[in-house]
């Protein structure tokens, strides 16, 4: 039997997206295989779960890591978080694995993807990379670099070359594979393997919504966004085009942390606007709550996000029967998935006009629809159909 690595700087007892992916992943992998994992010791955030790991982690071995605290919202401090983090994990691919070994590895920290490849220069082992996050395109889209500055031209060159170095690399959609094949000239096998959405979420219908939110919601429609609030996500700009809304049935729920949470509360105190309620982070335990508040879910990536990333949110949205409202690039994933499958609307941003009409008739959803958007959700993106696909491309079957 083959030992398998999986590298992943965010792991069980931590819950966000990352996290809890990777470690079904590795639960998964070891019922038929010789796994272990090796990650920090990071507490990323407030999803965070302190209970037994024997329990959910069976015949998964570990390798922890220190790690250095890192403010997520800081450059300077993740530069530095993912260059010690980046490091140790090297150090534990050059002391441990072997040359029959197969090493699966995250995109996340940033430097690991430029580690694994100066490794693969002088030493063997079967690598496969799961890209969550395209290096250094994500940084143009989050407005932190100038796609035509001289730094960003040698970053893009280094990183190319480094994605380039895995055996085969695995991205969430198919406007990502488009995207990485380019990166890499086509040197490598790009294969699509979607997220999945999470098992244990519950389909509600009854639930007290006045009681979760706290807030008399009788006969409004709730658009509801949960996740990161950050540069990518452009969320600041829907609450801009909402705020020019007519349509006084509407209620935003919003759930989440980020580095742009601010600046959205400063839209939402400086329009007033009363149908627009921010709730902060919430741990995963509480998902089927927060999720069966809403009647549509907000999905929103920024200009220039082709490619780059599909939100995980999505997929537990369309399980518990949530139409999406999707406004990002055309042709995106999510776009394709919508539009192709009769999941909700998609918008781009240059559309204003257009996602103001839709607000100001927006109707609840009807049963049917509902009904339709779970059994697309079942049929297609359940954990073992997806967690099946995985373990084949990592150990290579056909």
């Amino acid at each position: 039997m083959r030992k398998i690595y999986l590298l992943s700087e965010l792991f069980y007892p931590n819950k966000t997206s990352t996290a809890y992916i990777m470690t079904e992943i590795a639960k998964s992998l070891a019922i038929k295989n010789d796994v272990t994992v090796i990650c920090s010791d990071i507490v990323y955030d407030s999803n965070y779960d302190v209970g037994d790991e024997a329990i959910d982690l069976k015949n998964v071995k570990l390798l922890r890591t220190k790690s250095s605290n890192v403010n997520k919202n800081k450059p300077s401090s993740r530069l530095k978080g993912s260059l010690v983090t980046a490091l140790a994990f090297g150090n534990n691919v050059v002391k441990n694995v072997k040359s029959n070994d197969i090493v699966f590895a995250v995109t996340n920290p940033f430097l690991l993807v430029l580690t694994l490849a100066i490794i693969r220069v002088f030493k063997k082992f079967e690598y496969i990379l799961l890209v969550h996050d395209v290096f250094p395109e994500n940084a143009v889209s989050a407005g932190m670099a100038n796609q035509h500055g001289l730094l960003y031209k040698i970053s893009k060159t280094i990183y190319d070359w480094s994605y380039a170095k895995a055996d085969r690399l695995v991205v969430l959609g198919r406007d990502m594979k488009e995207v990485v094949e380019q990166k890499i000239s086509n040197k490598k096998p790009v294969i699509v393997v979607e997220n999945w959405f999470d098992e244990d979420l519950i389909y509600i219908p009854e639930l007290d919504k006045n009681n979760y939110l706290k807030k008399n919601i009788d006969n409004k429609i709730i658009i509801g966004f949960a996740g990161n609030i950050g540069r990518v996500q452009n969320l600041h700009r829907f609450i801009e085009i909402f705020a020019k809304c007519k349509n006084n049935n509407l209620e935003l729920v919003i759930v989440g942390g980020g580095a742009l949470l601010n600046e959205v509360n400063g839209i939402v105190q400086q329009n007033s606007l009363e149908n627009v309620l921010l709730l902060g982070p919430k741990p995963r335990s509480e998902q089927s709550e927060f999720l069966n508040c809403f009647d549509i879910g907000l999905i929103t990536l920024s200009p220039g996000m082709f490619g780059l990333g599909v939100p995980s949110k999505t997929y537990n949205l369309i399980s518990l029967g949530k139409p999406i409202l999707f406004i990002g690039d055309k042709n995106s994933e999510v776009d394709q998935m919508i539009s192709g499958n009769e999941l909700g609307s998609s918008f781009d941003w240059t559309e204003e006009d257009k996602i103001l009409e839709y607000l100001n008739n927006l109707k609840k959803p009807s049963i049917e629809l509902v009904r339709h958007v779970q059994d697309f959700a079942k049929m297609n993106y359940s954990n073992a159909r997806i967690l099946s696909k995985m373990e084949k491309v990592i150990v290579n079957e056909n």
